[in-house]
Order: C-alpha cells, then structure tokens, then sequence
C-alpha cells in the first residue's frame, strides 16, 4: 500500500441500527483492530458501514436504473431498516468516516452523510453531505444540502484562512457529492475547476476508497474455488469476495517482481508452515485457463484444488491475501477462522500482523483460539458489548485492567471463554 493513501482513523454513526456511539468519540480505529463480540451486537453492522462507503465510490451496473448510492444504501445499510428500531419513521442516520492523510490532505479531513428515511417503502436520500479539512478554518472543501437540497457550496480558493465559496446546483440526492463533483464544477464560475481544493483531493480519496476489499469466510464458496478454472488474460490482483478468481491472482502476482518482493516464494513459505512437505505451489495453463498445482515431498503427482481439504483451501486464501505484495488500502476479514485447525491460529495470527504493518487492517473473530495470539496486541482489540435491551457500543480493550490477568498467565482468548466482564463478558 502507498503510505500515503487515506487510513480511516474515527468512525462515528448516530441512529444507526443497534450501534449506540459517543457523537464526538466514535469508534477509534489503528493499523490493525481486532473486533470481538456476541452474534447481533454489531460487529457486522459497523462493517457494513464502511463497505456502503466503499461501494457508493465504485463502478456498478447502472443496468438496474439505481446509482452506486441507491445500490450501497439498499444492500449494505438495510434501506429504510438502517434506522434504529427504537425510532419512528421519518428520521434520520448519520455518518462521519474520519481520515488521516500526510500529503494532499496535511491534516485529518472529515466526511460527514446524513441520510433521510422517509417511510418503509423509500430509499433513504441524502439529506446533508460535507467534506472539511479538520483544524482549518473555513474548513469545508464542499457542503451540500444542508439549507435546501439539491443546493449547495464548493470552495473556489481555500488558503490562508480564506475561502471562497461558490453555490453549485442541481446536486443529486441519490448519489454522493464527492462522486458527482467534477460535473457539477462544470457549471461553476471557476475558470480552472480543476484547480480547486476539492478536485485536487477527491482523487485520492476515491483511490483510496476504491480499493478497500472485504472478505467474510461464510461468503468464500469452496465450491466454486475448487472448480473454477479462470481465463488467461484478466489483471486481477485482488482476491474476489468469492475467491473463484485464486488461480488468476496468484498467476499475475507471481508473474511480476512487485517491491522486489518474491511473491511465488513467500505463498510456498506460508503454505509449508501448515504442510512442511509442501514443495510448491504453481499455476498450471491449459487451453488457455488456469489451475492451481500443490506439490508435496515424495510425490510425482500435484494435488489440484478439488483434492485438497477445505482447510488447506482456506489457508491458501488467506495466505494470498494477507502475504500480496499489493495489499489493499483496507482490508477487511470476517470470521478468518471459520473450517481451520486451531493449530493454524497461531500462523494465520501471524499473517494478519504481518499485513498490517504494511496497510490497515480489520478482522472480527469469534475464535478464542485466534484471540490468544492478540494477547500482545490487548489496545487494538474492540469489543461490542451489550448497553441495553436493543444497543451495543464498541469500547476498545483497556491495557490497565487485563494487566494483572495477562501477568498471570491468562491469554485474551481464556478471558473470551470464561466470559470476563473487562473484555465484554457473556452476551446474556
């Protein structure tokens, strides 16, 4: 990852499902976070924040006659269900993703969204959309929606503590501003629209938004890993949600010295730490397609993917993921641990610290076997714990209280079984 893409550093959401958070403080978030909670405290819920955000700033098929909005809005956040149960419809939810950027943006900048639920039936609309640059002042690069909608203000100039604001109109409500900026500059009084602030950072942002990737175990078809046999041809440096696409990442990332990093000889590094016979992992061609070959010690034959467990498939997505030599800009992994030994933990623990000094990660378990290998790591650990009847509030593991247990020998995934009260206790 380039150090200097964007990092999300504070989530904060008001009104939004069960999550309940300080409107100042929000969710805090490092390098790596490991989330930990009770099913239904909101674990996915916060995720699913942070992957409308992605998909609101993706391409999609425009076939289905909705914006990328109306389509993140509906598939991640719930439609008019991502309201807080307890509140009357119409309402609103707010959302304010907080980044930290150390060149085109020199300090902290600031999106805020505040969507409308109008009824049960309606896609919720933007109601007000800003970007600022916080501990400047005037701070914002753009402000929409905010006193009418479909109106709003984009600054021109913005240097020396001035700014000069200009209204721009016709600002869609089904689509984020920061998406739609540089066709609505086209009808400002700017001579050089692409000289202002905004277009001079929104770039960035959007490169880095974009390339965020989030991968949940259950969602991952073996199945389909298994028989898929992908065309020769297609740049594919990501792992798809799905993980049909494994032979082809694998084939264009060992293809290329990326960093001068050798990235065929790190996948057979990993892969020997869970199979020490393991003598190498190659992508085989035929007709044009491609497969995945595992040979062992001692045998002529390569094993091929739909002869492996599904363990070791597993490992093997995980490994060329968190081991790529083009990470995304945030990774974000649900349930890792789902159809592994817990004699792998420790390794996968090991590839997941291992990712994060070079990008930020996110990964929600419910293995204790996988926590105790966090046991170093107790400040990025956030749990999800109960507030009351219908909330939940994310508080970040405190170093001061497990001190003494951790002194005494116990691993944060003892304190996960037995249900200690200072790392969340027992969901009920």
């Amino acid at each position: 990852m380039d150090i200097e893409h964007l990092q999300l550093k504070k989530l904060i959401t008001i009104n939004y499902k069960n999550l309940l958070m300080d409107s100042t403080e929000g969710v805090q978030l490092k390098q790596l976070n490991i989330l930990i909670g009770a099913n239904g405290s909101g674990k996915t819920n916060l995720i699913s924040v942070l992957e409308f955000l992605h998909l609101c700033l993706t391409a999609v098929d425009e076939s289905r006659g909705m914006t990328a909005y109306e389509q993140a809005v509906i598939n991640q956040l719930g439609g008019s269900k991502l309201l807080d149960a307890n509140l009357p419809l119409p309402a609103n939810a707010s959302y304010k993703f907080e980044f930290s950027h150390r060149d085109v943006i020199p300090s902290e900048s600031l999106l805020e969204l505040t969507l409308h639920a109008k009824d049960s039936i309606s896609i919720p609309f933007i109601v007000e959309e800003s970007f600022s640059q916080l501990g400047l002042e005037p701070s914002y690069f753009y402000r929409c929606h905010h006193k009418d909608s479909g109106v709003g203000v984009v600054s021109i100039e913005h240097s020396n503590n001035n700014a000069n604001f200009e209204t721009i109109e016709e600002v869609p409500t089904n689509e984020l501003s920061l998406l739609a900026m540089p066709k609505l500059l086209e009808n400002s009084h700017s001579s050089m629209p692409s000289l202002t602030p905004i277009y001079k950072t929104r770039r960035r942002m959007i490169d880095s938004l974009s390339q965020w990737r989030f991968y949940n175990a259950n969602d991952m078809s073996l199945k389909e890993i298994r028989n898929s046999y992908p065309k020769i041809g297609a740049n594919d440096i990501f792992l798809s949600a799905n993980g049909e696409n494994l032979p082809l990442m694998l084939d264009n990332l060992m293809q290329h010295q990326t960093y001068g990093i050798d990235f065929e000889e790190q996948i057979n590094n990993a892969m020997k730490s869970i199979f020490p016979t393991t003598r190498k992992i190659k992508i085989y061609r035929s007709n044009l397609s491609l497969a995945v070959q595992w040979y062992f010690e001692g045998m002529r034959e390569p094993f091929y993917l739909n002869e492996m467990s599904d363990g070791s498939v597993r490992m093997l997505c995980w490994a060329s993921i968190l081991h790529s030599p083009i990470l995304p800009t945030l990774l974000v992994i649900d349930e890792p641990e789902l159809g592994l030994h817990v004699a792998w933990m420790q390794i996968l623990s090991e590839w997941i610290k291992q990712a994060a000094t070079k990008t930020q990660v996110i990964v929600s378990t419910h293995s204790p076997d996988l926590l105790d290998y966090f046991t170093d790591c107790v400040t990025n650990v956030l749990s999800f714990e109960r507030h009351d009847k219908s909330h939940c509030m994310v508080k970040p593991l405190s170093a001061t209280q497990l001190s003494d247990k951790i002194k005494e020998g116990w691993q944060l995934g003892d304190l996960y079984r037995i249900g200690d009260p200072d790392i969340g206790g027992w969901p009920w």
